[in-house]
């Protein structure tokens, strides 16, 4: 009877957050003093949680171009010379890579113009006023989502328990692959951003597989939650990695 060996592979966890600081994006969550000590031991506790997955590595969506400047920030929070901003690579970036003794942290983004024609601001008023409803039926419901409506009374916990969800992942892939219905009759206007949109997360893909090194690897990605489908696709796809999901570290 023959037995057949699994192949041991890397493991990848990425892990949807919301936005802790200002961001460009179109939808932004409200959120009050995440300074405030309720708020940071709301946060230690979802590092706790993630600690929990051993990762040998933590990855952060910052440009790639900016590792150098980026690692000088985290080489100063280990020698206690920087206090941590309100963002999400500092509070749960760095000291997820601090807990588990890492020496640097991974910055893998980009957002260089590349086939970009139209940001998602663009096509979002074009759809608005060309096309109202397969606007509503597109966007709609994204003025309800964990992220739209903001904290609140809900823990970090618990935004990042629904971010995680995955309803929420498999919805916010559905309209941004559904923004390709967007289009006049001569010009497909959404594809103007989502041929960026999958060109941006291939290179998030390409670049979180050049982390895998070895099948020892345990690479836990922080990541706006409407890169997590698509990411996710990417990877196990590839049949590269394992995929390891987030909720069950967060619940």
């Amino acid at each position: 009877m023959d037995t057949k060996i699994e192949e041991v592979k890397p493991k990848v966890m990425l892990v949807g957050m919301f936005h802790m600081g200002n961001t460009p994006d179109l939808y932004k969550t409200e959120t009050d003093d995440l300074l405030s000590p309720a708020r940071q031991r709301e946060i230690i506790e979802v590092v706790e949680r993630l600690d929990a997955f051993k990762p040998t590595k933590v990855v952060v969506e910052m440009e790639k171009k900016h590792n150098e400047w980026l690692n000088d920030k985290y080489k100063s929070y280990l020698e206690g010379t920087y206090e941590l901003e309100v963002c999400e690579i500092d509070q749960l970036g760095f000291r997820l890579a601090k807990k588990a003794g890492h020496p640097k942290i991974y910055a893998i983004d980009w957002m260089e113009k590349g086939s970009l024609r139209k940001d998602f601001g663009e096509v979002y008023e074009w759809a608005k006023e060309h096309e109202p409803a397969l606007f509503q039926e597109l966007f709609s419901w994204l003025e309800e989502t964990p992220v739209t409506r903001g904290l609140g009374s809900k823990s970090v916990l618990e935004m990042l328990q629904e971010i995680n969800e995955e309803e929420f992942i498999r919805r916010i892939h559905q309209t941004y692959l559904n923004m390709s219905r967007l289009k006049s009759e001569k010009v497909y206007v959404g594809m103007h951003w989502l041929n960026w949109w999958y060109e941006r997360n291939l290179i998030l893909y390409s670049n979180l597989l050049d982390l895998a090194v070895s099948s020892e690897e345990r690479i836990l990605f922080l990541v706006g939650g409407s890169h997590l489908e698509i990411v996710s696709n990417f990877l196990r796809e590839s049949g590269k990695v394992v995929l390891e999901p987030a909720l069950p570290y967060l619940t």
